[in-house]
């Protein structure tokens, strides 16, 4: 795999700056490049090129880059108070600028027009930063959106300039210029905070760490900052309070909330031994844990990591809107070039003037730019929050046209965990001794079906003073154990066993899908018990709600094919395939994908033994597997062992892609129907007349709407 290297970049306004500094790039050995200027970040992978020249490149482009280290997450900033302030006096100054326009006071022209200029001046301050930023990129030969609104300003300032020099009774430009950048500053005002809203999802991850944490050292407790624990340290953890880091319970038990992290509400026993995951609370009891990892190589460090990753990737859906963001803004200086030599031939100079200012501030490069970035951040954040971590957004745009869908069995369809589902008995003995002399013998085993037995004997009360005496033990692999057990011999164990031994047997009839243990005292049959593993509670609705979806359903699994006939038929799936090995697996999920005709095909497993399926997928979908976040088989990993969740992340996977498509019809179409408008080719046949402040306004509007649209996924419920 390739390295991957990440760059934060300041100064990037717009979707044309973005394009700039890859461009800046195409001169280096570099391949696979995207800058996303929603998150301000540069990645790229597999690069000769050194981190000094890359920096050094996009410094010659005109901005600032630096290395974020591996693994390591930018947090936006929070608004600054300073953008507020310049807003607030450009708005001010540009209402009085327009009160004195459109009052003609004073009634000179000479000197309203030396008053408006006083009253443009602090708008200008204000402002700099289009200036600063957009005539430097100009002048490098990649302008951006901030080229576009300083040259249609500076267009406006100069013409009044020279009306005033000659002293020719006109319409001055300067409040339309103090307005063109009052209302773009409000729109990327608005615009930022709603794209750092966007990113909210991350910075909720982050705030989920305690400041401090309680360390224990030779039986002293100090409190330091969580930062600077280590693997190792012995940590106090007291009621109420939030986990600092990874760490395994030493003594003390309590219930701990891991909502924030899987979502689910259902606070979780610990006991000695137990995993602990940083961020979580702990509910009523006092902890005392080892630390076993702790910032990035933390569960919430790599779920962080995860989501960042995810957010800063570049789907299919973005390559269009990039190509033509990158061409974009000197394509609109060739039409009001344009725009400017026509109506100056066919017009007049006020006409040619206007109708080009008004093309240069109406184009919204930034609503192409953003139409991607924002959405996929929202949804993925809005999957984070949710338990469903996306790895990137290759994985958010296949989730969203999954056509097949192959379930692994035990551990995703079903709970994994055997249960006793009845005894039968032969007469000779009673079904609670059975149940509990069996559970008396089979608790010497480590076998999940002899931990069933164990555990229906204690939730029947059948342990304690009720105990039979067991000696002379011996596990058979493959087949069963037998044991001496309050003065008898009994076997346990398979068919197989019981022919070895030569007891006559009865197999119950209609009981397939079951594993069966006979039972035998002093070589006499006496009954069966069997156990079986159970359906999750939400498998058969969720299966349901995907076939709606119209999306085709299978099971693959290493077991036997009576067991997968049964929970296939309980399913209602469109097809199973029993007794595989994980290889085995991998050959039958080509196959469904082949049937199908090449659809997007995903498996969902638990994401340790299906490694190799979970590869080989169109996409791998690890579900409940929040102790192996760093699994690299799974594009998805679904923290919550609940198959809604299936349901959820298509569902939220098709949303932000309807949202991804609405943003960039919308910023075609504006663009499509405002540039010529602007441009007055209506104004003959209509008499319509765009007012360039009017179409600042639109211009900030566009890339608004495109945002907030964008966060209607942060409201998402499956």
């Amino acid at each position: 795999m390739a390295e991957r290297r990440s760059f934060s970049v300041q100064g990037m306004h717009c979707a044309g700056c973005a394009a700039a500094v890859e461009r800046a790039l195409n001169s280096l050995p570099v391949k696979d490049v995207y800058v996303n200027f929603a998150a301000g970040r540069l990645n790229l992978s597999g690069s000769e090129a050194s981190d000094a020249e890359i920096i050094a490149a996009v410094k010659k482009a005109g901005f600032k880059a630096e290395v974020i280290q591996e693994n390591a997450v930018v947090i936006p900033e929070k608004s600054g108070k300073g953008e507020v302030a310049a807003f607030a006096a450009a708005l001010f100054f540009s209402i009085l600028l327009l009160f004195v326009c459109m009052g003609h006071f004073p009634a000179d022209f000479r000197l309203n027009g030396f008053l408006q200029i006083v009253l443009l001046i602090p708008v200008l301050i204000a402002g700099r930063g289009f200036f600063f930023r957009g005539i430097p990129a100009l002048c490098r030969g990649v302008p951006n959106m901030d080229s576009l609104i300083s040259c249609g300003a500076s267009a406006g300032i100069i013409y009044s300039l020279l009306l005033l020099m000659l002293k020719r009774s006109a319409h001055l430009y300067f409040d339309t210029a103090a307005m063109i950048i009052t209302l773009i500053m409000l729109g990327k005002l608005l615009e930022s905070r709603s794209r750092r809203s966007a990113s909210s999802a991350i910075r909720q991850l982050f705030d989920l760490t305690p400041p401090a944490a309680h360390l224990l050292r030779n039986g002293v407790v100090q409190d330091i900052p969580s930062a600077e624990l280590f693997p190792g340290d012995m940590i106090r953890i007291l009621p109420g309070e939030k986990i600092p880091a990874d760490s395994v319970v030493e003594s003390g038990r309590s219930f701990v909330n891991e909502a924030m992290l899987t979502g689910e509400n259902e606070p979780v026993s610990k006991n000695p031994q137990d995993q602990l995951f940083g961020g979580t609370l702990n509910m009523d009891g006092v902890l005392e844990a080892k630390v076993t990892a702790t910032g990035k190589t933390g569960m919430l460090g790599q779920i962080i990591s995860l989501i960042d990753n995810a957010q800063n990737s570049r789907p299919p859906a973005a390559v269009l809107a990039d190509k033509v963001s990158g061409f974009f803004v000197w394509g609109i200086f060739s039409i009001a070039l344009l725009t400017a030599v026509f109506w100056g031939i066919f017009g007049t100079a006020e006409q040619a003037l206007h109708f080009s200012l008004s093309v240069l501030v109406v184009a919204c490069p930034c609503a192409l730019g953003l139409a991607v970035p924002v959405a996929l951040i929202s949804g993925i954040g809005r999957g984070a929050q949710l338990g469903i971590l996306i790895r990137n957004g290759e994985a958010l745009e296949k989730a969203a046209k999954i056509k097949e869908l192959v379930f692994d069995k035990t551990g995703t369809l079903t709970t994994g965990i055997p249960e006793i589902k009845e005894i039968i008995c032969t007469g000779k003995i009673s079904a609670n001794e059975l149940l509990l002399t069996a559970a008396a013998v089979e608790k010497y085993s480590n076998h999940p079906v002899a931990r069933a037995i164990v555990s229906e004997a204690e939730k029947l009360g059948l342990h304690g003073e009720n105990a039979v005496e067991v000696s002379n033990f011996s596990c058979i692999p493959g087949r069963g154990v037998t044991a001496l057990a309050a003065g008898k011999n009994w076997i346990l164990g398979n068919a197989e066993m019981m022919k070895e031994y030569e007891i006559t047997f009865e197999r119950p009839e209609n009981l397939s899908g079951n594993t069966l243990i006979y039972c035998a005292v002093d070589r006499e049959f006496c009954g069966v018990i069997l156990a079986g593993d159970t359906l999750r509670d939400n498998a058969v609705p969720a299966v349901a709600e995907l076939k709606k979806m119209g999306i085709n359903c299978y099971m693959l699994t290493g077991d036997n094919r009576e067991t997968a006939e049964k929970v296939a038929g309980n399913l209602a799936l469109d097809g199973f395939k029993s007794e595989l090995l994980p290889q085995d697996k991998v050959s039958a999920l080509q196959a469904i994908r082949a049937a199908s005709g090449g659809r997007i095909t995903a498996m969902v497993g638990d994401g340790i033994n299906d490694a190799p399926a979970l590869a080989a997928g169109d996409l791998g979908i690890a579900i409940g597997s929040g102790s192996d976040i760093a699994l690299e088989s799974a594009d998805v990993v679904l923290l919550r062992s609940d198959l809604s969740q299936v349901v959820a992340m298509i569902r939220l996977s098709q949303a932000a892609f309807r949202v991804i498509r609405q943003n960039l019809f919308w910023a075609f179409f504006y663009n499509v129907c405002c540039i010529p408008l602007a441009a007055g080719v209506f104004y003959a046949i209509s008499g319509i007349l765009l007012d360039p402040a009017f179409c600042a306004g639109a211009m900030a509007c566009s890339s608004l709407t495109v945002v907030l649209n964008s966060l209607r996924l942060r409201f998402f419920r499956p």
